[in-house]
């Protein structure tokens, strides 16, 4: 498919309409208007609605109430708090108060989603949490984007949604709505990007206002672990992608890569794949041995447990690297009432295991301590080895040892307190979420 035919049809599924985005500014209106009048306090529309970026049937309304830059923290978090409960009780919305650096209010009114986040109104250079950069990061958008790249943008976003990478939560650790717009503004046009993406490295860098030359040391440093590293144009010291997995990253340039070969419908399209447990339990039989754990889940926002959960992972496959097991491929997957890991692992080991010491060429002092260590000692090869007998030969019996002192092994404390009381079950037990998720993870098509 050519990409002006292409193009026109993305748009015509995912592009909001005129009405949707006329609806959006007149809501959050009614919203400034309450807050101007009641508190005399100036309001922003942040958001991809306020930019028209959003795609269609995103009801979300993001409300920055800027603070005079003297106000104190605790005025701030007080007045922010009372102005949101105001607000929605005004407009019979239902509210809660959630947390960022500072508390705010999030709700619904009238079937949207609304957010009301209190901030100062200072420079870019002197922002005090990281929500003060949001308007800064609007009025650069509306500068650097006309009405065709903002379309481009729709475009974008439905490309990375439909790939599973658009989002920058811990849980998804993909890209936010503010990196699509900084691509596209950079490139010109989602086929400019396609073209360009496809031959990024493990280490590229774009600084759309030119911050740096060359990134400074401490930049380098800071940012090491970062793949891709998009400068904040409002704030020369920060990488607007840091969430972005190294995994995710590669996902995108293979993307990118197909998309520029072959332009069609199929990038924009998610099918839902239906596969039954015995399509899994057969695809098991051609994998090895499969240990899956569950445990209750944890009480706590995704951006807590899903970190949590990747450092667990991290140091349960060490604890089986550190045993001599082989992991072929491991796991979790956290639903609303349980949290499951599974592990494709060798399930047992020798009981014996033979520890390699030194050459035995002159050199008699190693000989002598690698001996004093092992009873049965014996020469393969050119070097020395000692007999031993293995702590553990069953990876059951590793797992149950080591979650007894989950804590000791590095598992964040709620995670392993819930590790306590975890227990061992067949891989296609649960709910169709986790199948799908296992389903996934063995990368069965449901055409096999």
């Amino acid at each position: 498919m050519n990409w002006k035919r292409l193009r026109t049809k993305v748009l015509e599924q995912y592009g909001p309409t005129d009405e949707e985005i006329s609806e959006l500014r007149k809501h959050y209106e009614k919203v400034s208007e309450i807050i101007e009048s009641t508190y005399g306090l100036e309001t922003h529309f942040a958001g991809s609605a306020s930019r028209e970026t959003c795609m269609t049937g995103d009801n979300d309304i993001d409300v920055f109430v800027l603070f005079p830059s003297k106000t104190s923290e605790e005025e701030l978090k007080e007045k922010g708090l009372e102005i949101g409960k105001t607000v929605f009780e005004e407009l019979n919305g239902e509210y809660h108060t959630e947390y960022a650096e500072h508390p705010y209010t999030k709700g619904e009114i009238n079937g949207l989603e609304v957010e009301i986040v209190p901030c100062f109104d200072v420079e870019a250079t002197d922002i005090r949490s990281s929500v003060d950069r949001t308007p800064h990061h609007s009025r650069w958008v509306q500068n650097n984007l006309d009405e065709k790249q903002r379309e481009d943008v729709v475009i974008l976003k439905a490309f990375l949604t439909c790939a599973g990478l658009y989002g920058s939560s811990l849980k998804v650790e993909g890209f936010s709505g503010y990196s699509c717009e900084i691509l596209i503004a950079e490139f010109g046009s989602f086929q400019e990007l396609m073209e360009e993406a496809k031959d990024w490295n493990g280490d590229t860098v774009i600084d759309p206002e030119n911050h740096h030359e060359k990134l400074p040391e401490s930049l380098e440093n800071k940012f090491s672990g970062d793949s891709l590293k998009i400068i904040d144009p409002v704030d020369p010291e920060r990488n607007v992608t840091s969430v972005l997995s190294t995994e995710n990253y590669a996902k995108f340039i293979y993307s990118c890569w197909r998309m520029s070969e072959e332009p069609g419908m199929d990038f924009f399209t998610v099918e839902e794949t239906e596969v039954t447990e015995f399509e899994i339990s057969q695809e098991l039989e051609k994998h090895g041995d499969f240990l899956v754990m569950e445990f209750d889940a944890v009480d706590e926002v995704e951006d807590i447990v899903y970190p949590q959960m990747r450092k667990t992972m991290r140091a349960l496959n060490a604890e089986f690297r550190r045993h001599d097991f082989q992991v072929y491929d491991s796991g979790f997957f956290v639903g609303e009432d349980r949290i499951k890991i599974f592990f494709e692992v060798e399930m047992n080991l020798p009981e014996i295991k033979h520890v390699e010491g030194p050459k035995v060429y002159h050199n008699f002092k190693h000989m002598s301590q690698f001996q004093s260590k092992y009873e049965n000692t014996f020469i393969k090869g050119e070097r020395i080895y000692g007999k031993s007998q293995r702590e553990f030969s069953d990876a059951k019996r590793l797992l149950k040892a080591k979650m007894e002192k989950a804590r000791k092994l590095g598992v964040p404390e709620r995670i392993a307190d819930e590790l306590n009381e975890f227990r061992f079950t067949e891989p296609t037990d649960g709910s169709d979420e986790w199948l799908k998720y296992l389903a996934e993870k063995l990368y069965i098509t449901g055409d096999q």
